[in-house]
């Protein structure tokens, strides 16, 4: 079952070294987020509408997935592609809120496993369809260790 759908196919430029550069505006909506999710959303800075659509700008840059290149060959992760964007789009938002003179750290915790969550619903949601061994281990990565990058300093970035 769907947890939720994006707004189209991804469309990107690769900007070496490592980068891609958004085309278009990419977007997922989910209605599994409550109103105070969107709201928690919206204070750390996220890009999303009350209706529970996230959306990235046209411009935006991503590395897709940060997954090492010399992993790619067996873990390509072009099929989790799209979930990965918006899950950079929302730990973007997060290193900007992590050090902003407003961060509260209970908010960022918040948010962050929300992006997560996010990231999986993404994942579950892509089509054609990803396999669960792959969604699960990519899922349970980011919790394990995306709060290193959720937290970097942007400048840094």
């Amino acid at each position: 079952m769907s947890k939720g759908n994006f707004n189209d196919k991804l469309s990107a430029e690769y900007t070496p070294p490592k980068t891609w550069e958004l085309e278009r505006v990419l977007s997922f909506k989910t209605h599994l987020l409550t109103k105070a999710d969107v709201n928690l959303l919206k204070e750390v800075g996220a890009n999303i509408a009350s209706t529970g659509r996230i959306s990235c700008k046209k411009g935006m840059k991503t590395d897709l997935a940060s997954v090492p290149r010399v992993v790619w060959s067996i873990i390509s992760p072009w099929d989790v592609a799209r979930a990965a964007v918006i899950h950079d789009h929302l730990y973007a938002t997060l290193r900007n809120y992590f050090h902003s003179e407003d961060m509260d750290i209970n908010k960022w915790r918040a948010a962050r496993a929300l992006s997560d969550k996010i990231f999986l619903w993404g994942m579950q949601s892509a089509e054609p369809s990803v396999l669960g061994g792959k969604i699960w281990s990519a899922y349970w990565s980011v919790r394990s260790f995306g709060r290193w990058p959720a937290s970097a300093n942007p400048r840094e970035k």
